[in-house]
């Protein structure tokens, strides 16, 4: 049950804020169907011997699964639309409150649902990478289906050999890859999320379990230098204890009344 007192708290703290910094991880798109990497039947709980190596962990030991996972993986992503907690937070940003969102997702819902100052630590599935020259491509939906299907297609066995030369070529003619984070990479627009971080005195945290590194870190840091954080979350999180006020419950059902309260507070 959605606290109403909080919610009215939660307002007014964000409406007294001067740069309000959001923070979201799997929780939020798995309200749009996505399923996170640590669900009871997610991918750590079904493949726990390579599942700590991320997807090409799980696929170094258990090669077979390659059609079955990728499959599964484009199939959540197929039919993901934004929910009413990621068109709050776009919301958020056109009355001038929150100012940027650092994001643990790479499904490009928050754009889709009007958001224009994202900063994704661990890339984004619709974009590609050059192997070489590191520039990069952004694909439409279509487009990334169209190519991820017809690879699987025509897959009978997963091996890197095997699939680097059917990805996009990039206009330098070397291969690109999907411009994702893996396991053990190094994070993307780790210095603007940390400067971002730096400037926030308000963290809107959401569906995340606080505990994957460096991305956690973040609340923390925001926490030390002053600001104040606030939780989203249907459980406590590891970074609960830290914040200065928790509301249990799912972000799509709490952000809209959030926005709301904010409208009726400003007539």
């Amino acid at each position: 049950m959605i606290e109403s007192d909080k919610v009215v708290e939660a307002s007014r703290i964000i409406c007294s804020s001067n740069w309000m910094l959001g923070f979201t991880g799997a929780g939020v798109s798995a309200e749009s169907g996505i399923s996170t990497f640590r669900d009871l039947d997610g991918l750590w709980n079904r493949y726990p011997e390579g599942a700590s190596g991320g997807i090409m962990g799980i696929l170094r030991r258990h090669p077979e699964t390659a059609h079955e996972l990728f499959s599964g993986m484009l199939n959540s992503i197929r039919n993901a639309t934004p929910n009413p907690g990621h068109h709050a937070l776009s919301e958020l940003e056109r009355m001038g409150y929150l100012k940027s969102i650092i994001t643990q997702n790479g499904d490009n819902l928050h754009q889709d649902a009007g958001s224009s100052k994202v900063l994704e630590l661990h890339g984004n599935a619709f974009r590609f990478r050059c192997l070489e020259c590191t520039r990069k491509k952004h694909f439409s939906r279509d487009g990334l289906f169209y190519l991820v299907d017809d690879i699987l297609s025509k897959m009978d066995h997963f091996s890197i050999e095997w699939i680097i030369p059917r990805l996009p070529s990039c206009k330098c003619g070397e291969p690109m890859r999907p411009d994702v984070v893996g396991f053990g990479e190094p994070v993307h627009n780790l210095e603007k999320a940390s400067e971002a971080t730096s400037r926030c005195d308000l963290m809107l945290i959401m569906g995340t379990s606080g505990v994957v590194y460096p991305a956690a870190m973040f609340p923390v840091l925001a926490k030390r230098n002053g600001a104040k954080l606030i939780e989203i979350n249907p459980k406590e999180s590891a970074l609960t204890s830290k914040c200065d006020l928790f509301l249990p419950g799912k972000t799509g059902e709490i952000l809209p009344m959030i926005v709301e309260n904010i409208k009726e507070m400003n007539r």
